[in-house]
């Protein structure tokens, strides 16, 4: 995809970002005390899909160190929140209205983690550093009061909570310490919101990652009656990325698969959430080369599996045209779902221009209007793209008469894929697709669709 750049400036840790979908913004929030003079968090926001960004909302002052930021919304909400640690207290922000509270009940916490519900609730999930206990909260208000306070466990670290795109159930992470956290086992258990505000357990607490190999970093997603756990394992050298797939919403996981190995490759630096028709994933792919990064040897990947078929992942499309590169500030990729009928998506990451590394927005899935209004069309088609010939920008159309797995592909005069625009689940209807063909060179192009047992192709020419 293209590499719209949302920052010139390296963050100093991990970005967040969330889709608003009342006013089809992106929010993204980047600890960062060189964007903005005396401002240590900066919320910016784009209203065309990452091509352009502003100033939302800022937090002073510029001299500490945020070293977690997360940003919660839901589909339908008008508040857009992002939780902050400054120390070992956590604040939450709605950075629609710029109210900021500080949450009170415990000034003691190590890590954090916090998702919202359908009913506009939002949960916190702390893990303190005085022990290991780790406890969750709700609240109805934004966060200016907190309740339905849960003991979770008093032996926890690094608790993840998700909340399931349907359902209103959250399935909770989190390790049991051994000495050397990163061997520990991985914990499961499932809380459903009862009242909002209030989530109560359903099921019992299971252990589907056994100790002992290093798990740096792990997540839970739940979509209707699937659950998946992505974990990594290894060290440097040999690090993979894995996945556990529940049927059962969580009761139960399958055996662990490896998702994009590749041979003299760690995968690591992963983001997950869950699309109306199953989950995505985007992860780092590193060669661990000598010498400078380069976007053969650093790749940034997306793949997804669809509700139909949960423990099978699509082939990974590689979607950065720079280099990426590991940084001890830890600024791991982040998925933002649009959450909208044409599944579009998008990440924040940093990659490498030059001498300096800055913050990219690359959006794949590129539906950009949906015809709603009653169309069942007959046959499935595919129109020539308008205009044509077209610099960078063009619209390709196509209809479904069915339910499909669609892909639109494009490739050049000698056959070699240059783009995937499209590579998704769609419903019955006739849907649109912008192209921006900036990273290409001027030229005649092929697009195909495939879409169940119909394939068509037809001809695009790039003028520059």
């Amino acid at each position: 995809g293209t590499d719209y750049l949302v920052s010139s400036t390296e963050p100093l840790g991990r970005p967040s970002g969330v889709y608003r979908t009342t006013n089809n913004t992106i929010y993204v929030a980047i600890p960062d005390t060189n964007i903005q003079t005396g401002r240590s968090v900066v919320i910016l926001s784009s209203t065309n899909n990452g091509a352009n960004w502003s100033t939302t909302a800022t937090m002073s002052p510029g001299g500490i160190i945020v070293p977690k930021v997360k940003m919660v919304c839901r589909t339908g909400s008008d508040s857009v929140y992002c939780f902050v640690l400054v120390g070992s207290q956590v604040y939450s922000w709605n950075v629609i209205t710029n109210n900021f509270n500080a949450f009170t009940t415990y000034t003691n916490i190590r890590d954090f983690d916090a998702t919202m519900s359908s009913t506009n609730s939002i949960y916190l999930i702390v893990d303190l550093n005085s022990n290991n206990d780790v406890r969750f909260f709700g609240s109805v208000n934004g966060g200016v009061s907190w309740a339905g306070a849960v003991f979770l466990t008093s032996a926890g670290a690094r608790p993840t909570m998700y909340m399931s795109g349907t359902g209103d159930t959250c399935l909770i992470n989190y390790m049991t310490p051994l000495a050397d956290t990163l061997t520990s086992q991985i914990r499961n258990v499932r809380y459903r919101e009862s009242v909002p505000g209030t989530l109560a357990v359903v099921g019992t607490f299971t252990t589907p990652i056994a100790p002992g190999i290093p798990k740096d970093q792990f997540m839970g997603v739940r979509n209707g009656s699937n659950a998946w756990i992505f974990y990594t394992t290894g060290l440097t050298g040999s690090i993979d990325l894995n996945c556990m797939t529940s049927v059962d919403g969580g009761t139960t996981y399958g055996a662990p698969v490896v998702i994009g190995s590749m041979p003299g490759r760690d995968e690591y630096w992963f983001d997950a959430k869950h699309y109306a028709s199953g989950v995505d994933l985007i992860y780092y792919s590193d060669s661990l080369q000598g010498g400078a990064p380069t976007i053969n040897s650093d790749k940034f990947f997306n793949t997804y599996a669809n509700n139909s078929s949960p423990g099978t992942f699509v082939t990974p499309v590689q979607i950065n045209d720079r280099p990426m590169e590991w940084s001890a500030r830890g600024y791991i990729p982040t998925l933002i779902e649009y959450n909208d009928p044409g599944a579009d998506a998008g990440a924040i990451w940093v990659g490498i221009d030059g001498a300096n590394k800055r913050l990219y927005f690359d959006r794949f899935g590129a539906i950009t209007s949906i015809n709603t209004n009653n169309n069942n069309p007959e046959k499935y088609s595919l129109s020539q793209n308008y205009p044509n010939p077209f610099n960078p920008n063009t619209q390709i159309d196509f209809s479904i008469p069915k339910n499909s797995l669609v892909t639109i592909k494009v490739y050049d005069v000698l056959g070699k894929e240059v783009a995937v625009l499209v590579n998704k689940d769609f419903t019955i209807g006739s849907y649109t697709v912008d192209f921006n063909a900036s990273s290409l060179t001027s030229g005649v192009y092929f697009y195909q669709l495939t879409a169940g047992e119909f394939t068509d192709t037809k001809k695009l020419v790039l003028v520059k």
